[in-house]
């Protein structure tokens, strides 16, 4: 059972993520947020250790990002 304590902890890891994307690629921060949040969802639905959780879907999302902004340029 996870308490408010530690969901208030949760949702602050994942600001501070987005937060770090959205100064590292320059994307817009709505855009950050949504990759964010639906990548998280998709994969904490089979995730069993969920400790790196915030750490892979940083890092999959700044892939993303970087995949767009390489489309865009050419």
């Amino acid at each position: 059972m996870s308490s408010i304590l530690e969901n208030g902890k949760e949702a602050a890891r994942h600001e501070r993520a987005i937060s770090a994307l959205t100064r590292r690629t320059g994307a817009p921060l709505a855009q950050v947020r949504a990759l964010f949040a639906e990548e998280h969802a998709r994969l904490a639905r089979g995730a069993t250790v969920r400790s790196y959780l915030v750490v892979l879907t940083a890092s999959r999302v700044l892939a993303a990002l970087r995949g767009k902004r390489r489309q865009s340029i050419q």
